[in-house]
């Protein structure tokens, strides 16, 4: 491959003298204040040196130059330097500043404490502009380099199954068969790849032959159903899609889940805009590798613990100024990357209605409420309960969102390259 021909590791002292012999005193290690507890002036880790190798990072057809930074206390902290940022990068970091407070949410409630439940939110450090510092883990690796891994292994070619899927509906490109017996050709293709191509053990046998012993196996598994849970959970609330397998990453030794390009997307009039069919990613591998057991007792679980906890009475309010807080800024930006489009008055004087802003503002904050609102268990009262004719699972609305991701209908309308089978 012609990725095997660059050098894996640089040297700091053949690619800059200037960090090499850089000398410092006073700056300190980043993400050390993100935490709610106080720290003490002399237990602060300053930044001693830049370590000696750069590393090479390809993910997500891009290179990145990873640069190790040693604390007085010697510890690594490794962090990705990102060039040629695009105007969405703002809104990652929009996005993780959210996720941050809403840790703290969940830390405040019963139920989502005692699951620990928290979003992992990796540092971000602007640098200027165009580049910035994105913490990183060595044990980080994606969706799909565990698909490419197992093609590899057992000598397949990785894009077969999207090969298979595209002939399979060269009919319907040409128009050869009306729109309803689309829907029909799309899962006859996607049964035929699950069944013959796509097994639904490939994450599986990867993590069993990752990590080295079963006391393992159980702690990956739990932490990781619940990232996987608060992912999902995130995904449906700020409906956010494009959730494909390059762009979902996750450490191997802790099961912490990163997602690449995590922000909404607006369409003309400034509303979220969301056109897939399945609520947020959960294929037919993860169901496997949780089992029956896993997805309902830590997955559903974990995703209504979420929701519960942020929209019980002493946090609503807050989250409905964090939510506009967030939007706010999101639909600036957004208006600014817009062709022709008016801008906001509070950024510069543009003709935008103050008044249609606000709206456009107060709208998503509602939407994405509501939808919380929808799935987060009910706390009813023994009258309420009495007059029930049949009790109903506090878990309903998440159960019914569970089995829309899972159901081979809804996950035969994505895009090939999503890789619903796997």
């Amino acid at each position: 491959m012609l990725k095997n021909r660059f050098p894996a590791v640089l040297k700091t002292e053949e690619e800059s003298r200037v960090l090499q012999d850089f000398h410092v005193v006073d700056v300190e290690i980043p993400g050390q204040y993100f935490s709610d507890q106080e720290i003490a002036p002399d237990h602060t880790i300053k930044l001693d040196r830049v370590g000696a190798d750069i590393q090479i990072v390809r993910r997500h057809g891009s290179s990145f130059r990873r640069l190790t930074l040693i604390g007085s206390d010697g510890s690594q902290r490794h962090f990705i330097v990102q060039t040629s940022l695009t105007p969405n990068a703002r809104s990652d970091e929009r996005t993780l500043q959210l996720f941050h407070v809403m840790n703290q949410m969940f830390d405040k409630h019963k139920e989502s404490r005692r699951r620990h439940i928290c979003i992992h939110t990796p540092i971000i450090i602007p640098v200027w502009s165009q580049v910035r510092m994105v913490e990183d883990n060595l044990m980080y690796s994606t969706f799909l380099e565990v698909y490419e891994n197992h093609c590899a292994r057992n000598d397949r070619e990785a894009d077969l199954p999207i090969t298979y899927f595209k002939e399979k509906l060269n009919q319907a490109i040409l128009g050869q068969i009306s729109s309803e017996a689309v829907v029909d050709h799309r899962l006859q293709a996607y049964n035929d790849i699950t069944k013959n191509l796509i097994t639904d053990g490939i994450f599986s046998q990867y993590m069993y032959k990752t990590l080295p012993s079963g006391n393992h196996i159980w702690a990956f598994k739990k932490q990781f159903a619940v990232q996987l849970a608060l992912s999902s959970f995130m995904s449906f609330m700020l409906q956010i899609g494009g959730r494909s397998p390059n762009k979902i990453l996750f450490t191997k030794n802790t099961g912490k889940i990163f997602q690449i390009d995590f922000h909404p997307a607006y369409d003309a009039n400034g509303m979220i805009e969301f056109g897939e069919p399945v609520p947020f990613r959960l294929t037919r591998n993860m169901q496997a590798f949780f089992s029956h057991f896993g997805m309902e007792g830590l997955v559903v679980s974990s995703m209504c613990a979420a929701a519960q906890a942020i929209v019980s009475p002493k946090q609503t309010q807050l989250l409905w100024y964090q939510l506009a807080m967030f939007f706010r800024d999101e639909l600036l930006s957004w208006s600014w990357r817009r062709p022709g489009m008016p801008l906001a008055p509070t950024a510069g004087g543009g003709s935008m209605n103050p008044a249609d802003f606000k709206h456009k503002v107060i709208t998503n904050v509602e939407n994405v409420i509501g939808r919380i609102n929808g799935i987060a268990p009910e706390c009813l009262s023994e009258e309420e309960e009495n007059v029930m004719e049949q009790p109903q699972s506090v878990q309903r609305g998440v159960t019914q969102l569970v089995e829309a991701a899972l159901l081979p209908r809804n996950l035969c309308m994505m895009d090939p390259t999503w890789h619903p089978w796997f």
